[in-house]
């Protein structure tokens, strides 16, 4: 379980560096290729929208062919096409390579997370998620710092170095048996399983942050450097949010497994509320980064829990965990990518408040859903459906 554990974390660690490289590169790309903000938002969110179309043939080739094979598919993938958008010189190339970078990314997460969840014990879920997650924000975390290194040394070196992670991660995938869970579940019974469960629910409870943080990482760095920051500035606002996060997200996962999803999602969904409408209504520097700290935390603090609810409500009604990845892709990319690309085209049109007050309804919303969502705890689920 530790070899597995480790390949998990390093795993959704690339997959989330290179997603997060982009948010200090923004201000370049959109001065280099003339972007207004819609623009910047699609190649932005062309990642998401990447993740978004690749999550359910993800869920099902992991379901089908097992998540061992679904993670080493998608690291071939990031691992070609991250090099290619280093070296792209035209906007159709840039967003073309993101957008495969964000499936090659769906196939990773998925394997990688439902290799996990199909191999930890049902009452540690909560703290094994928590870790995968706090090593996904942790490249959160180097990515925005990342970005500001390739944004001086140029990004043909920086992206380059994927190929050789992939490489690597690769050769550890390979030594590590496969997963118990491979049962081959069929669609039809998949979409029976579904169709009785709390997934969907589950899948919007994670939507609500996912929309967050697509809406902070294109409106944030372009509000910043209208206001003068440096690339540097930008990301070092969001490193210092991730930095606290990745300390506290075990705790977080380990909390939730004793009292419950619901309560660590909600403190971190009223964090960002708060912190978004500020990214909207303050236009002074130092106001801005706090709320952009204050954002990624509670983005970062409400995943774990909407995760875990997830693989929950998918261990209750018999779905299998490939397709239950697949879910949470749909929700992680279906809010990214509308968060970035409505976000980014709402600011062009109405200017920064407009995003940012709509984007905090819908978390307020998503809060109504996680509230009215009754899911129980991995054991206690097993435990009854043994009786």
């Amino acid at each position: 379980m530790r070899r597995l554990l480790i390949l998990a974390c390093a795993v959704v660690f690339v997959e989330v560096t290179f997603f997060a490289v982009l948010t200090p590169l923004l201000p370049d790309y959109r001065s280099e290729f003339d972007l207004g903000e819609g623009g910047a938002g699609l190649l932005a969110g062309s990642f998401a929208a990447g993740t978004l179309i690749m999550a359910m043939p993800a869920g099902w080739i992991a379901a089908r062919f097992g998540p061992r094979r679904t993670v080493i598919a998608g690291l071939i993938g990031i691992g070609v096409f991250s090099p290619l958008f280093g070296f792209a010189e035209n906007l159709l190339l840039l967003n073309g390579s993101r957008f495969l970078q964000g499936a090659a990314g769906a196939l990773m997460w998925c394997g990688a997370i439902s290799w996990v969840i199909s191999s930890a014990p049902l009452d540690r879920r909560g703290q094994m998620m928590g870790m995968v997650i706090a090593f996904a924000v942790l490249g959160e975390l180097l990515g925005a710092p990342l970005g500001a290194v390739a944004h001086q040394v140029g990004t043909e070196i920086v992206f380059s170095t994927v190929l050789i992670a992939a490489a690597g991660l690769i050769a550890l995938a390979m030594s590590i048996p496969p997963a118990a869970e491979v049962d081959g579940q069929s669609i039809a019974s998949a979409a029976a399983a579904l169709r009785r469960s709390n997934v969907p629910r589950a899948a919007v409870v994670l939507a609500g942050p996912s929309i967050a943080f697509g809406l902070v990482v294109v409106v944030a760095p372009l509000r910043m450097d209208d206001l003068g920051a440096t690339p540097i500035l930008i990301a070092a606002a969001f490193v210092v949010g991730s930095l606290i996060e990745v300390v506290i997200g075990p705790l977080v996962g380990r909390f939730s497994d004793r009292a419950g999803r619901t309560l660590p999602y909600l403190v971190g969904l009223v964090a960002s509320t708060f912190a978004i409408i500020g990214i909207g209504v303050f236009g002074v520097l130092p106001i801005l980064f706090a709320a952009v700290m204050v954002a990624s935390f509670g983005a970062g603090l409400s995943f774990t829990p909407a995760s875990t609810l997830v693989t929950d409500a998918a261990t209750s009604s018999g779905l299998n965990q490939g397709y239950a990845s697949g879910a949470s892709n749909v929700a992680w990319g279906g809010g990214q990518m509308l968060g970035a690309v409505g976000g980014g085209f709402l600011a062009g049109v109405a200017g920064y408040l407009v995003p940012t007050l709509a984007v905090a309804a819908i978390l307020v919303l998503a809060g109504i859903v996680a509230r009215g969502t009754v899911q129980p705890l991995p054991a206690v689920a097993a435990g009854e459906g043994a009786g």
